[in-house]
């Protein structure tokens, strides 16, 4: 079985949700893994009903594809999304000019299907790498998700989640310089 965790796949489908038909290499291209392991993926996507193969060989996903990635319709202009990008890196490098914020970002990752060149795409996903200023301060779950809410400030462009290994991983776009 290929080590590549769940989530990183749901991405994948959701980057999808655009586009009538994919291919094999799109996958490949997207959460950068071999061949052999993209066709284990699709196979077990298959199992499940999340994907179906074509007569033409090419892949669609399936509305319960669609539903267990989270996928909306796309409707953003990816110019607006790359407003979007823009002025949360600066909101970023502010907060870690700030003394007094709790937490330095380390880390900003934006990946999703604005990356694919459509003409209309979903928001942006970012996945936010925290750092306490103060050490020794146990990590509190509540507390971070607070803080990247205060980010987003609820901007529908852009979904603010905590950084996770596979996101760097996929392809992906940085938002902060590290």
């Amino acid at each position: 079985m290929p080590s590549i965790p769940i989530a990183a796949v749901f991405s994948f489908l959701k980057d999808m949700r655009g586009r009538l038909r994919w291919s094999e290499q799109d996958l490949i291209a997207t959460l950068k893994v071999t061949r052999t392991d993209a066709s284990k993926i699709l196979m077990l996507l298959q199992m499940q009903g999340y994907v179906q193969k074509t007569e033409s060989g090419e892949w669609l996903t399936t509305a319960s594809g669609e539903s267990v990635s989270g996928s909306k319709s796309p409707r953003f202009k990816p110019a607006n999304i790359e407003q979007a990008l823009s002025a949360l890196s600066a909101r970023l490098t502010d907060i870690n000019g700030e003394a007094h914020s709790r937490f330095k970002i380390s880390k900003a990752i934006a990946f999703g299907d604005f990356l694919c060149g459509q003409a209309k795409c979903q928001a942006a996903d970012i996945g936010i790498e925290l750092r306490r200023r103060v050490p020794g301060k146990g990590r509190d779950k509540t507390e971070e998700r607070d803080f990247l809410k205060q980010i987003a400030a609820k901007n529908r462009l852009l979904h603010l989640q905590p950084h996770e290994e596979w996101m760097s991983q996929r392809s992906h776009r940085r938002v902060l310089a590290e």
